[in-house]
């Protein structure tokens, strides 16, 4: 076998191998030589048949099975030889196969970078727990009554208000918009709502005072819905089929009943403690943000260039695409390609860190997921979609490279708990109004991208 290096960086590496046909043409001949025993050809006893009527017939299809055999092999070999740390997976590439000619392969590997681990007690975090008001808890509970919302027809035909719900048909004779956009009968809209199936249509019926029954013809700029310039001004044809009013919803006893609760006050303690679990899921992603700024903060170390190279390209791609979809961040689309290329750099780089980080914590740490905890990760998947769990293990059957989706974000939580419960903690007491604050703070794109 002769082996040439192609490129090589800090943690990279690229060789080309040129391996000889004789070793194919012996794995070849050991798999002809063990078919041989249990086939039956046409003229000749079962395991009868003369080799070379047996190889021109199965050649061809063990060739596959055998290359893949050899490469792999090989490259087993030229790593051992050359003692080296691997990151990942090597990248093969198949460059060129003739019979009775050398196998060519180019090798692209990523080599595990120098880290060096700190003390996970000088990782400075806050650790935050949410404290509620006696005045907030009512206010979560006010809106709880407000959002349960019902409607009821009105029986005179007056003009629509603010607290109305309309139900309309609209059509636009413009071919190329999405079929949900086209056309829609019977539509409710919501007129004191923030989302609507067309932008300001809440506002534009409202200021036109309409009836039930009543046809108008109107415009609508889609160009932020569509993502695409071409759709500023759409003409659709609008009819009011009716309007319901809002009706004041109150807590009764059969509410209650009906919903498990024995009183009011248990109503509100449910509203509390949901409220509080939702917020302590939002305090998790700011506390493994905040560890994440950290650690990318405090730790330089040179990249594997495959790596960063993989992943740059993923995230360019998806600019390119979002540049021709019109659809780039708006704090992107004032810069230069060259100026998008460092700043996407930065951030490449960051996931790669990172990346590269967890993963010698885990290897380090031995912080590894069992069996069972994947299981029930898995389980506790499938429960997301009622109905469809058998078609989804079964599909994690087949594939199994899609549990690493599963995986992979079980491992890294786990990486976490394990990083905090061994750094220098601090605990913080914070309202609704400063988790806000902090979320905007901690989740800021724009700071991200700097």
């Amino acid at each position: 076998m002769n082996i040439t290096e192609l490129k090589s960086k800090k943690f990279y590496k690229e060789y080309s191998l040129e391996i000889p046909f004789e070793d194919i043409n012996q794995e070849i001949e050991q798999k002809i030589q063990n078919l041989i025993p249990k086939i039956t050809l046409p003229g000749f006893r079962k395991g009868k048949a003369p080799t070379n009527i047996v190889r021109k017939k199965y050649e061809d299809s063990v060739l596959n099975e055998v290359i893949q055999n050899i490469i792999n092999i090989k490259t087993a070999d030229l790593i051992k030889e050359k003692k080296l740390n691997l990151f990942r997976q090597p990248k093969i590439d198949l460059k060129n196969f003739e019979k009775n000619k050398p196998l060519e392969i180019e090798i692209k590997i990523d080599l595990q970078p120098e880290i060096k681990l700190k003390d996970f007690k000088e990782i400075k975090l806050n650790k935050y727990e949410m404290k509620f008001s006696k005045k907030e808890i009512e206010n979560g509970y006010k809106k709880f009554i407000e959002s349960q919302k019902s409607f009821n027809k009105i029986s005179n035909n007056r003009e629509i208000i603010k607290t109305d719900r309309v139900n309309l048909s609209f059509e636009t004779s413009n071919k190329e918009i999405p079929e949900y956009l086209r056309s829609q009968k019977n539509i409710p809209i919501e007129l004191d709502s923030d989302y609507n199936i067309l932008p300001e249509i809440n506002n534009i019926l409202l200021k036109k005072k309409l009836k039930a029954g009543d046809k108008i013809e109107l415009s609508f700029d889609l160009t932020k819905v569509l993502k695409n310039s071409e759709f500023k001004k759409i003409d659709y044809k609008i009819e009011i089929i009716s309007i319901e009013e809002s009706v004041k919803f109150n807590i009764t006893d059969e509410y209650l009943k009906n919903n498990g609760f024995k009183n009011e006050n248990e109503l509100k303690q449910f509203l509390h403690e949901n409220a509080l679990q939702q917020f302590n899921k939002g305090i998790r992603q700011i506390e493994k943000k905040q560890l994440m700024d950290f650690l990318n903060k405090e730790y330089k170390f040179d990249l594997p260039y495959g790596v960063l190279e993989d992943d740059f390209n993923e995230i360019w791609s998806r600019i390119e695409s979002a540049k021709k979809d019109n659809s780039l961040d708006e704090d992107d689309k004032s810069l230069t390609e060259d100026k998008l290329k460092v700043r996407y750099k930065k951030i490449s780089e960051r996931r790669v860190r990172l990346a590269a980080l967890l993963q010698f914590i885990a290897k380090e740490n031995k912080i590894e997921i069992l069996e069972n905890e994947l299981t029930q990760a898995i389980i506790k998947y499938t429960s997301q979609y009622p109905g469809k769990e058998k078609e989804i293990m079964e599909y994690f059957k087949k594939n199994p490279s899609a549990i690493e989706s599963i995986k992979g974000p079980l491992l890294e939580d786990k990486i976490v708990d394990t990083i905090i419960s061994k750094a220098n903690t601090t605990i913080k007491k914070i309202n609704e109004e400063e988790y806000k604050i902090l979320e905007d703070q901690v989740f800021d794109i724009k700071r991200d991208k700097i």
